[in-house]
């Protein structure tokens, strides 16, 4: 940016852009005496273009235009706190953190922080919905979904009732990391800023529960789903019993109905691979099977651990969250890691259109790998959610499937007899989109029809050919081609002119002819 004096006349700007090869944009604003302009040079660098500048007798000063970032540390007084979040070797508890030992939420927060769009199920003791660090962020029935009223929060499979306030703890511990409200001075902050959290209780006020519930739970958000509630995660911290095939099939269910399940590896520090621990253990394509790192990238002590059945480790070691009753406390277990990753994978989907099966690939290829995970987990890493955000460190979103049509050639013309025009069809296909493309055509004269060859296809091409009668009124006539086709339905169209030409007058012979 710089500055002019006041009054200075067009052809001295034209002058100084000019001599710094640069388009110069509208003002910015008139301070004091003179007008301060934006300025971007075509081969001059930032240097030069400001040292260009400062020596012409016209100009006050020049300055960069400097790029500036929204403040992503929030202002919730015991974030620093949060070593899973950021870690800068604060200690915790009496143990000194290492630098960078964290999920990379502070630069994933510069990208997003989150969207209340997207809905994340709590399957656990409940979650307090009142607490004033998730209030606004906890998830509200529309009415009718489930049974339940408007303003319920969810689903309670103990008492068959839409009540799943927490009687416990635990669920609300979990909640609090997935999603305490950001930056509004208070408390904690989750991995999402902004969520919408599903109550999923089957677990008692002695944090046990049965299978029978917790497929209950569960299927109370596949419906909400088929539904038409945007549930996308389902967040496990429990396990204990043996291999239920009517569980299995209930997060398979989920899986049809693209939902990720995410579940805790087990605190017993031994290894899945040999001892399966249920549900994390279970063989279903949407399952993320979480262990519990420290402040170190440690390998927590009593985490569960497996090459091949347990996929990466998340932060789970003097965790600090919510509590019921506007409280907080600090707490360990592949418990506090699993939201750890249910949080940054609905973070990610706040910025990406990923099926489960894109989603948990996301997260499984964009750990951090440390030492301490290689072997006893399938990618040897913990989690960073940066690294799966488009523009923070992952790769560009996919593309969107879509197409688009050219007509060749441009325009037709007939005589005053009729005939028939041929034009050539092209589909362009982009972002993988591979649907039957149906043709239409419309603002045909009278008299003329128009047929397609083929009428419908998945390949790249069509022919249209339109029949013009010899009664068709001489003109020119712009025709629209329609093409339809894809789930959601894409509708692209392109033009094309037919001309029409009338009759040629006899030759004038006698002198009487009008011009």
């Amino acid at each position: 940016m710089f500055k002019v004096r006041a009054g200075l006349d067009n052809n001295s700007l034209a002058n100084i852009e000019g001599e710094t090869d640069a388009n110069m944009d509208d003002e910015v604003s008139h301070v004091d005496s003179g007008v301060v302009r934006r300025i971007r040079s075509r081969s001059m660098s930032v240097d030069q273009l400001l040292s260009a500048l400062r020596g012409d007798p016209n100009v006050i000063y020049a300055e960069p235009n400097y790029i500036v970032h929204a403040n992503t540390v929030p202002n919730d007084p015991r974030f620093s706190e949060l070593w899973g979040m950021r870690n800068i070797g604060q200690t915790i508890l009496g143990v000194p953190g290492t630098v960078g030992a964290d999920i990379k939420a502070e630069p994933a927060w510069t990208v997003t922080t989150g969207t209340r769009s997207i809905v994340v199920g709590i399957v656990d003791t409940g979650i307090d919905y009142a607490h004033i660090d998730l209030s606004g962020n906890v998830w509200n029935n529309p009415g009718g979904i489930g049974g339940c009223g408007v303003g319920t929060h969810g689903f309670n499979a103990i008492t068959k009732t839409c009540d799943p306030n927490d009687d416990h703890y635990h669920g609300t511990h979990c909640a609090g990391t997935i999603g305490a409200l950001g930056n509004n001075n208070t408390g904690v902050v989750g991995v999402n800023w902004a969520t919408s959290i599903m109550g999923l209780k089957f677990l008692d006020a002695s944090g046990s529960g049965t299978t029978a519930d917790a497929i209950s739970a569960i299927d109370f958000a596949v419906n909400a789903k088929i539904a038409g509630v945007n549930v996308r995660v389902l967040s496990n911290s429990w396990g204990g019993g043996g291999f239920s095939q009517a569980l299995l099939d209930e997060i398979n269910k989920a899986n049809a109905n693209d939902i990720l399940f995410v579940a805790a590896a087990g605190n017993a520090a031994t290894n899945n691979d040999v001892t399966p621990h249920y549900p994390s253990s279970y063989n279903a394509p949407n399952v993320v099977s979480i262990a519990a790192t420290d402040n170190n990238d440690g390998l927590a002590s009593f985490s569960n651990y497996g090459a091949t059945s347990v996929h990466l480790g998340a932060p789970g070691v003097d965790i600090l969250s919510t509590q019921p009753g506007n409280l907080y406390q600090y707490l360990s277990g592949t418990s506090m890691a699993t939201p750890h990753v249910a949080g940054a994978a609905a973070l990610i989907l706040s910025k990406s259109t990923l099926t489960t099966a894109q989603l948990k690939s996301t997260l499984l290829s964009s750990v951090d790998s440390i030492p301490s995970l290689a072997g006893k987990t399938s990618t040897g890493g913990r989690l960073n959610v940066c690294k799966g955000i488009p523009g923070c460190g992952g790769p560009p979103p996919p593309p969107t499937p879509d197409f688009t049509l050219s007509i060749s050639p441009p325009s037709v013309t007939l005589p005053a007899a009729g005939g028939t025009a041929t034009y050539a069809v092209a589909i362009a296909r982009t972002g993988g989109f591979t649907a039957a493309v149906a043709f239409s055509v419309s603002s045909l004269p009278a008299g003329a029809t128009g047929s397609f060859n083929p009428a419908s296809t998945t390949g790249n091409s069509s022919t249209l050919t339109v029949t013009v009668a010899a009664s068709t009124v001489a003109g020119t006539y712009p025709l629209t081609i329609t093409g339809t086709g894809g789930s959601p339905t894409l509708t692209r169209t392109a033009a094309a002119t037919l001309v029409k030409q009338g009759s040629t007058p006899p030759p004038c012979t006698d002198g009487n002819c009008q011009n």
